[in-house]
């Protein structure tokens, strides 16, 4: 009877050791995917931060310019201002 016991307790720890290792494994898996997900999602912000540099310096260079063309011309700045309210929606 004890024998009996030992085995039976022998057979569900190798249970218990194999449940554990799959499970390790599925959670290696999921961990992996998640980690490339980061580095996708890092590079995208990265070049989000890179779009965002160049479209702040084409908006700063086009306001000097606005800026200029209202002290030297301040006709064709309003007729920029008007084009640009009515014309380009």
């Amino acid at each position: 009877m004890s024998s009996a016991i030992i085995i039976g307790g022998c057979a569900l720890l190798f249970i218990i050791a194999i449940r554990s290792t799959t499970q390790n494994r599925q959670l290696e898996t999921q961990v992996a995917a998640q980690k490339e997900l980061i580095l996708q999602k890092d590079q995208l912000i990265d070049s989000l931060h890179a779009e965002l540099f160049n479209a702040s310096t084409i908006i700063g260079r086009t306001e000097l310019t606005l800026d200029y063309l209202n002290s030297v011309n301040p006709k064709a700045f309003v007729q920029f201002g008007q084009y640009y309210d009515h014309e380009t929606e």
